[in-house]
């Protein structure tokens, strides 16, 4: 798989986790196992919104060549293992969990190892 499709599959899940954030902010909490709270509504609907912004970036980021996209593919494994262990942080404190938590972490596992292994190559 060459990195530039890595990017653009995670632009699109990047894009639904967004929408279901933005949109659907209560529903995705709540499958999170989140205390609903009008902040917490208001951070996950700005998540929303940042999300789509790291959609786009990822997107553009497909459009690289060279040893610029695998430098890009280096930082995306390391930010994709820093995603996943704040999710398992939050898991293990009871903060999080249900199936968004886990398949968010286990997701951005998936990605780091494909970053990092098509990056080195």
């Amino acid at each position: 798989m060459q990195l530039q499709t890595i990017f653009k599959i995670q632009a699109v899940i990047f894009l639904i986790n967004a929408l279901g954030q933005l949109f659907a902010t209560e529903m995705f909490l709540e499958m999170a196992e989140m205390e609903i709270t009008p902040s917490l509504m208001a951070l996950g609907q700005f998540m929303g919104s940042t999300f789509i912004f790291l959609a786009l970036v990822l997107w553009k980021t497909s459009e690289l060549e060279g040893s610029t996209i695998k430098m890009f593919g280096s930082i995306w494994a390391i930010g994709s293992l820093i995603w996943a262990a704040t999710i398992a942080y939050h898991v293990y404190l009871g903060l999080a969990g249900g199936a968004t938590a886990y398949v968010n972490m286990a997701i951005f596992v998936v990605f780091a190892v494909l970053y990092y292994t098509t990056s080195k190559k």
